[in-house]
């Protein structure tokens, strides 16, 4: 057994936003958490055994205590165990059985709240362990910190604990290893209940049960607790593309504008706060423009006419600088693109997420057509994909969404400005599909020239 019990432990990894942290500070501080990590010889309850257990208490806030033990499992090892876990037959030789410590891991737990990354293993392997030595199972109260991963960061393609402790910055030197597995699981922990108490969680039971509350990419805004000034704030904190709307009674949709960070756009928004009877408002982060671009079309056609034409003007000036603007009020004269086309058939640009991309057939720009994945790991996903639409493509059969025809020209006068930009990775498919190699090796140029600037999830909404 190994056991270390820390005086005082800060965790630096979380993020810097101190909004409403003392409200949900209140709720969150006087918790007890417990964190805790099993290695096993496998995963069957019945025959499998446990072979190390690392535990850390949480308190205050602030990891207080830490304790590791390796146990004796009375079976062989299997080869790939210890391969995976580093654990050898030798190391657990005169190591107690599990027996003999249980009641000091059950005293350990406590009530706290037991926490894991993965809950639906760790917790009915341990109540299975408890059967067998006939003794009650656990009925303290749990949270899953790879459920969490999925609430909070929806778009996030993996969440196992290597990769979520590279993104927060947490050192993770020795993975499947039960203390090192633990520590890097509660030091997730507190960077995720910093999460709640910057969002303002009024309820404990949010922890639990945080769907469409807590996203890393949103928040909302209500008119009875929040000022436009509130709102001016969190834009100009901005450091990614977002997709600013602004709704009425029932939801209706006032005005909508997929922003880069300009002060014009702020203006604009701040102005409309301001003048129009707004009830509540949202902001949703995006990694490329182009995907709230996409986003947007679904909110443009909602507008009325008079603030489409103010929305589309701006983005226009903004973005398109050089393309002379029509006089007020005939703004479908900026119908321009009849005629232009993009040259090329798809394109690729950084999600917001680290190591994730995303990509998007031109003639269909549309989310249910977008492919969302992971490079380099996932490139023969991608050229699966390249090959399936291309053949939709060439067939007709991938139907183009309605695009409401001002904001169809401002998207293709945009890709034909961006097309040689660092933003979007514009390419036709015949390259693709005739010499694959050749076009990873370009996108691997394209990707070491222009990487993620973005540094979320530490920096979130």
């Amino acid at each position: 057994m190994f056991e270390t019990e820390i005086m005082t432990t800060k965790n630096q990894n979380t993020p810097l936003n101190n909004n409403h942290e003392s409200s949900g500070k209140e709720l969150i501080a006087p918790l007890d958490f417990v964190v805790f990590d099993l290695e096993t010889t496998g995963g069957n309850h019945k025959s499998d055994k446990i072979i190390e257990i690392g535990l850390v208490k949480i308190v205050n806030l602030k990891i207080v205590k830490e304790v590791n033990y390796l146990i004796q499992p009375q079976i062989k090892i299997p080869d790939f165990i210890q391969k995976l876990t580093s654990i050898k037959q030798a190391d657990v030789e005169h190591s107690p059985l599990i027996e003999d410590v249980i009641e000091e891991i059950l005293e350990f737990m406590g009530q706290s709240i037991l926490v894991a990354h993965n809950t639906s293993f760790d917790i009915p392997f341990f109540n299975s362990v408890l059967r067998r030595l006939e003794r009650p199972e656990l009925e303290n109260k749990s949270l899953c910190t790879n459920l969490m991963t999925k609430y909070l960061i929806p778009n996030l393609l993996n969440s196992n604990l290597n990769y979520m402790s590279k993104i927060f910055n947490i050192k993770h030197s020795k993975a499947h290893r039960a203390l090192d597995d633990a520590k890097a699981t509660a030091e997730l922990l507190l960077n995720y209940l910093k999460i709640f108490m910057d969002k303002d969680i009024q309820k404990i039971n949010h922890l639990y049960y945080p769907r469409n509350r807590y996203e890393l990419d949103r928040i909302h805004y209500k008119i009875e607790t929040h000022t436009s000034a509130d709102i001016k704030n969190k834009l100009e904190k901005l450091k990614t593309p977002s997709l600013v709307t602004l709704k009425g009674e029932n939801g209706v949709i006032l005005y909508s504008l997929p922003c880069t960070g300009t002060e014009q756009e702020y203006e604009f928004l701040i102005s409309k706060l301001e003048e129009s009877p707004w009830k509540t408002a949202t902001i949703k982060l995006f990694g490329p423009f182009v995907e709230a671009l996409v986003h947007f079309n679904n909110l443009f056609s909602k507008m009325e006419p008079l603030a489409r034409g103010e929305t589309i003007r701006l983005m226009w000036k903004i973005h398109l600088p050089n393309i002379k603007l029509p006089p007020k009020g005939q703004e479908e004269l900026l119908e321009k693109s009849e005629g232009v086309s993009i040259p090329g058939d798809f394109v690729i640009t950084h999600h917001l997420v680290p190591e994730q991309m995303i990509i998007f057939p031109i003639q269909s720009l549309n989310v249910k057509n977008q492919l969302i994945f992971r490079y380099p790991s996932h490139r023969k996903k991608l050229l699966q994909y390249i090959n399936s639409k291309a053949q939709r493509l060439s067939n007709g059969k991938l139907k183009s969404p309605h695009f409401h025809p001002l904001l169809k020209s401002f998207i293709t006068q945009y890709f034909l400005k961006e097309k040689d930009g660092p933003s979007l990775f514009i390419f036709k498919k015949k390259g693709a599909l005739s010499n694959p190699d050749g076009f990873l090796k370009e996108l691997d140029g394209y990707l070491s020239q222009h990487p993620n600037s973005y540094d979320y999830p530490s920096e979130y909404i």
